[in-house]
């Protein structure tokens, strides 16, 4: 391969191009050098891992300082509580801060305070020991949940002892610090949840002396626990229950309606009365196993007979009396007696159904339509209407009321209103005006000013290549120049010679002979 006739290829590759195809090449190149590069890197930078997140700021430092101590390469990030490690070193790099007790952080469980018990501990150390265990298997139970990031919980309990007398008044108490994920919110479920586990795992713990806090400062407990049926918070949730039925009902007949006689020529009011009596009934019913002869299923006979014969008379008197009376006998002759008497008595098993019947809250006991029309209304089109609006709202005629009447609003408000809306709308329909102008101006301007500086540069360049040009047609007309001086001068040298040849033609042939004998 010959480089030196490449080098000179692109040399006059390179010296033919004009200054503008000589930027295009250069800025083309350099395009290609910097995204070439930036893929390269993308390429070929390491992918990184997390090793630890939601740290204390202590704790990371201290990672941190053992990662450099050794030369690792790591990241940071959620402002220095996530550290990051490249993949194939991160459970390596685990083992090796496990060696070191790091991280030192997060709650203590009954599996750490056990590991670490020792000889010599007291009474009041392990009741400190096992009240941070039972606060520690409560953090992470509770962290567990998908909306809380990080959980504490601090318990006062009454402190025992066989000196001391306990308190019968003296109530356990908790407090919950919760950090909230972003973009999560906290149920009422969720903090109910969290109350009932700290109630049911401490001892004597009742679920109005456990306080959940966020990291706001707002207190979440404030929720109600075996509501009372006349308490202001169910009587405020039966309020609530009860408007968004009225409301959903209104707007459907509201829209059933608009839809015939046009939006906003329509009015609707529906109030609703709804029972909120929680009722158990029991219902026991019993019938027989054979509907045809009315009869059950024979559980049991017991069959009794008597039989007497002999002479004499049979025993009389009342049944049923005790032994200690002395029974009578009729004063008769006595001959021959016979006497037979057969008792049989059956138990049948019959069907028993036992029915429990719950009706829950939330019963309609009645409802009240009002719905007007803006315009008069013959009776036809009322029963029309009130026909509509009956299917619309499950309409019972034992229980419910439906109003229907036509008369014109006034619309002095609606007008003005109406009128004003329009007036924002020019407004807004100007100023969109204003803004494409501006921005068509705009355009406009950069592009004049644009196509001014291209023309400008276009003119530089015309201007540039015609000085070019010039210089060669001067450079040209020099050397022509001088090619006729050197033919003037010539002739001049060639006229003077012949005139000295003619004045002195002894001179001139000396010097030709000179020049013959010289050859």
């Amino acid at each position: 391969m010959d480089f030196q006739k490449i080098k000179h290829q692109a040399s006059e590759f390179w010296q033919s191009r004009n200054r503008a195809q000589k930027i295009k090449i250069v800025a083309s190149a350099l395009i290609i050098v910097i995204v070439s590069s930036m893929m390269l890197y993308i390429i070929s930078r390491p992918k990184y891992v997390t090793l630890y997140s939601n740290l204390d700021i202590k704790e990371a430092a201290e990672i941190v300082k053992k990662l450099e101590e050794n030369n690792i390469p790591h990241k940071l990030e959620d402002e220095g509580k996530t550290i990051l490690v490249d993949p194939e070193q991160k459970y390596k790099i685990r083992l090796m801060l496990a060696q070191e007790g790091l991280p030192k952080g997060g709650s203590i469980g009954f599996d750490e305070v056990f590991s670490q018990s020792r000889l010599g501990t007291t009474e009041w150390e392990r009741r400190i020991q096992y009240n941070q265990a039972l606060q520690g298997e409560l953090s992470r139970a509770i962290e567990m949940m998908e909306s809380v990031e990080r959980a504490k919980i601090y318990i006062v309990q009454q402190e025992e002892s066989l000196f001391i007398e306990p308190n019968s008044n003296y109530e356990p108490s908790a407090a919950v610090f919760l950090q909230v994920k972003p973009g999560h919110e906290m149920t009422k479920e969720e903090v109910r949840g969290i109350i009932n586990l700290i109630t049911y795992s401490v001892k004597n713990m009742k679920p109005e002396n456990v306080t959940v806090v966020d990291q706001y400062g707002r207190t979440l407990s404030n929720i109600p626990f075996e509501q009372d049926e006349d308490s202001p918070e169910s009587i405020s949730n039966q309020l609530i229950v009860q408007n968004n039925f009225q409301n959903q009902l209104q707007a459907n007949v509201q829209s059933l309606l608009e839809q015939v006689f046009g939006p906003g020529n329509v009015a609707v009011r529906v109030s609703a009365e709804l029972n909120f009596d929680k009722k158990t009934v029991q219902n026991k019913l019993f019938t027989p196993v054979n509907e045809e002869t009315g009869e059950g299923i024979v559980r049991s006979i017991q069959e009794l007979r008597e039989h007497f014969s002999g002479n004499g008379t049979a025993a009389g008197g009342e049944p049923g009396v005790g032994s200690n009376v002395v029974p009578g006998y009729a004063q008769v002759e006595t001959g021959p007696v016979e006497q037979q008497r057969t008792e049989v008595i059956k138990n049948f098993d019959i069907n028993e159904t036992l029915e429990t019947l719950t009706v829950m809250p939330g019963a309609v006991n009645r409802l009240t339509v009002s719905v007007v029309v803006n315009r008069e209304l013959n009776e036809r089109e009322k029963e029309s209407i009130a026909m509509m609006v009956g299917n619309a709202i499950g309409y019972d005629p034992e229980r419910d009321q439906i109003s229907v009447e036509g008369m014109e609003f006034q619309n002095d408000m609606v007008k003005l209103f109406a009128d004003e809306f329009a007036r924002q709308q020019r407004e807004q329909q100007r100023m969109r005006y204003f803004i494409i102008a501006g921005i068509a101006l705009t355009a406009l301007l950069a592009f004049i000013i644009i196509r001014t500086m291209l023309n400008r540069r276009k003119t530089k360049q015309e201007e540039e290549q015609l000085a070019e040009e010039m210089l060669v047609m001067q450079q040209a007309a020099a050397a022509k120049m001088e090619e006729e001086s050197l033919e003037t001068r010539d002739n001049d040298i060639y006229k003077k010679i012949e005139r000295h040849a003619r004045r002195n033609p002894e001179d001139v042939a000396k010097v030709i002979k000179t020049w013959l004998s010289e050859d």
